[in-house]
């Protein structure tokens, strides 16, 4: 087989890789993605299990190593808030903590995952479904928080009244609409396309197996080299998604808390 006939058989692979496969399941006549929902339940099983760990084995005394990676999480979140919230925003730390946490533990599932079409413990958040009902969850709770930080009077003037003079009310509220329904799409784009583009990468080694010059068997050769560098690489990309997303949430309700000025 010649080189050319080979990678024309590689282009045939990478046209054949189908994206975005579930194991579904019908519930109330409604269809749902059972392995989505196992892998975001078992996310949540983790994180739970997590801080349940940490509360047992909590002390004053000195650390260990998981108490201490955990306050490191937990200080850092704190000095944030602190910094951009100030005192009254010390009831975000445990939800802006949570969120890291459970969507960092969703990320370190591609490990475990071979990039077939069916995975046993697929990353939930690499469908759009997971990343976008976590974005919508927080924008409530942000808009929540302004309410009750600004009042309702205060909260539809600072949509009337800004940026532009109040006689220009119909811009501000087109902008600020806008920017509003901006923010939950794309703080739910950025996690879902980076977690994604990691499944295509392992779905795209995965097909390189078949991939054979005569009986060297090339695919296998760059599968058992890439694919261990493509999942450090990738979790090291997804504890960057978790920290932007915990970043963002409290970037927002810094937005919604504070005054005009």
């Amino acid at each position: 087989m010649s080189l050319g006939q080979s990678l024309m058989g590689v282009h045939g692979l990478v046209a054949d890789i189908s994206v975005g496969d579930h194991v579904t399941q019908r519930v109330l006549g409604q269809k749902i993605d059972a392995d989505l929902l196992w892998a975001t339940i078992a996310a949540g099983i983790v994180t739970i299990a997590l801080g349940l760990m940490v509360r047992k084995r909590a002390t004053a005394g000195v650390p260990g190593k998981f108490q201490l990676a955990w306050e490191m999480v937990v200080t850092s979140t704190q000095n944030q808030v602190e910094t951009s919230i100030g005192p009254r925003g010390a009831r975000i730390v445990p939800l802006a903590v949570t969120l890291f946490v459970f969507i960092l533990i969703c990320n370190f599932f591609t490990v475990i995952g071979l990039g077939a079409t069916y995975d046993v413990l697929l990353p939930p958040a690499a469908d759009i479904n997971l990343p976008l009902a976590l974005a919508l969850f927080v924008i409530v709770l942000v808009h929540v928080s302004s309410i009750k930080a600004r009042g309702i009077v205060g909260y539809v003037k600072h949509y009337v009244a800004q940026p532009f003079p109040i006689f220009l009310f119909p811009f501000n509220i087109f902008i600020n609409l806008v920017e509003e329904l901006a923010k939950p799409v794309t703080l739910a784009l950025r996690l879902f396309g980076n977690l994604l583009s990691g499944g295509l990468m392992l779905a795209l080694l995965a097909f390189l197996v078949q991939w054979k010059l005569g009986v060297i068997p090339v695919g296998g050769v760059l599968f058992v080299v890439f694919d261990p560098v493509w999942k450090i690489f990738d979790l090291a990309i997804g504890v960057i998604q978790a920290f932007i997303f915990a970043l963002l949430t409290i970037l927002y309700f810094d937005t919604a808390m504070s005054n005009d000025h």
